[in-house]
This record gives structure tokens, sequence and C-alpha cells, in this order.
């Protein structure tokens, strides 16, 4: 059994789930209803491409804990249940396992995400608007690929515990740390070297690099680089150079992670 036949499994596991139709549901409808007030409350000129700076703050936060829903209980509910033994007696590894549900769950958000996108286009071009249709593109694409981010956290704190609850509270203390907390403290740091007289040097430096390293912030950096591209940034570490390999790194590296200590984890 391969990756690609328990995805759709859990694709329509998902799916038949009400929690996650509504969160679906909710979140096409909000980032259609942006759509629809762009236009009216934008400033001039109105493209698709600024589109993406009107909404990528608000929506970079609502994909955060929809995306640990997604994908907290993965693994840890099977496990809790029994049911995870069963399911390993499959002709499958456990990296398999893991990387088929985080791919089904992160598939049914990324294919939400693209209809609300869709719509979304839509209501910006019509009837005042313009289509940037590769600058849009990549907006949707880094919009998927954020969304996959939290579900791929949620997915790794279900594969490193043993209970759904655990799971659940792993993943909500991520969203705390790196959605509510990040920010505050990193943009208090900064305040308090720059009191303390500290307004350069290499730990300045480092304060703000830090501040750049949640998975909202190099969202966020990569979308307003993608609509003001014309725009050079102030030092390396506002800009894309930073932001990407941050990017990358939180899409890949949790589920890494994650995938490497299940292989080697006591199920007992």
């Amino acid at each position: 059994m391969t990756w690609r036949v328990i995805a759709r499994r859990d694709w329509r596991v998902v799916l038949d789930a009400r929690l996650p139709k509504v969160a679906l549901v909710g979140l096409i409808g909000v980032v259609s209803i942006a759509a629809y007030v762009y236009p009216v409350v934008g400033t001039p000129p109105i493209t698709t491409s600024r589109f993406g700076g009107f909404v990528g703050g608000w929506l970079g936060g609502l994909l955060a804990p929809i995306g640990v829903l997604f994908g907290y209980g993965a693994i840890a509910r099977e496990h809790e249940s029994g049911a995870l033994r069963l399911a390993l007696s499959m002709p499958h590894g456990r990296s398999t396992l893991v990387l088929g549900r985080f791919v089904g769950r992160a598939g049914v958000l990324g294919a939400a995400t693209v209809v609300g996108m869709a719509i979304a286009g839509v209501l910006v071009v019509y009837p005042y608007g313009t289509l940037q249709p590769l600058r849009f593109l990549a907006f949707v694409l880094l919009t998927v690929g954020h969304g996959a981010t939290w579900v791929g956290i949620g997915v790794a704190a279900s594969a490193l515990v043993a209970t759904n609850r655990r799971a659940l509270v792993l993943g909500v203390v991520a969203l705390f740390v790196l959605v509510i907390v990040w920010d505050p403290v990193t943009a208090g740091a900064e305040a308090g070297l720059v009191a303390a007289g500290v307004t350069g040097g290499p730990i300045r430096t480092a304060v703000r690099v830090s501040a750049q390293l949640d998975p909202g912030s190099a969202f966020e950096m990569l979308v307003t680089a993608l609509t003001a591209s014309d725009q050079g940034a102030d030092a390396w570490y506002d800009g894309p150079a930073l932001a990407l390999p941050v990017f990358v790194g939180w899409l890949l590296g949790p589920l890494s992670i994650a995938i490497l200590r299940f292989e080697w984890r006591d199920l007992a």
C-alpha cells in the first residue's frame, strides 16, 4: 500500500467529519467576503496580486488553527484506540502512514483554499479589478503551502504523543507560541535593546532575525515581496532571502522530525 492510497482514504475521512467541513466552508466564505469588500475599500489599482497584500496577514493567522485542527488527530486518535497497530499491519511502513495522512489532510485544506481563491479572483477582477495571473497563482501556492505547514505541525504533534488529548495540547501550545507569543516577545526584546541604547551590532541583528523565524512572518514577508516586488528591502532579513528558507523549513521540518521519531518509537 502506498502513501497515495492512505491519502485518498484520509481525504474521505476528513470530509466525512462535521467540524472540518464547517471550517472549510467558513474559510471559503471568509475569503470570498474579503474579495467582495477589497475593491470597495482597497487602494487602487485593484489587482489580484495586491489582493494578497490585503488578506495575507489575517489569512495566515486563520489557516494556522484550521491546519492544526486537521492534523492533530491523524495518528494519536488511532494510537489511543488501538487501531494504529491494525493500520501498521498493512503492507506499508510507518513513514508511509504519516506521509499519507499528511498529504490527505493538507490536500483537503489546499483544495478548499484553491476554491476560495478562485471565487476571490473572480470577485476582485469583476467589474473593477485586473487579473495578474502569475503573481496571483504564486500567492495561491504560498497560501496552500502555509496551510500545509500547519497541517504538518498538527500531524507532527499527533505522531509524537500517545493520546489525542496530548496531541491537541501540543498543537495548541505550538499555535500559542508561534502565533500569539512570538511577535510580542521579539518586539519587546528589540524595544528593550533600543531603550538600552543598542541600536546596531550583532545582538540587534540577531533579535530582528529571530522576529522573522516563525511561520506567519515568513508567509507574510513572501506575500509582501510578491505584492510589491519593485520595492527593495531594508536589510537581507526583511526580504525573501530569509523568508523563503524559513517557509520551506517550517513546511518540511516538523513533519520530517515526526517521521524520524515515529519510525523508532515504541508503540506498546
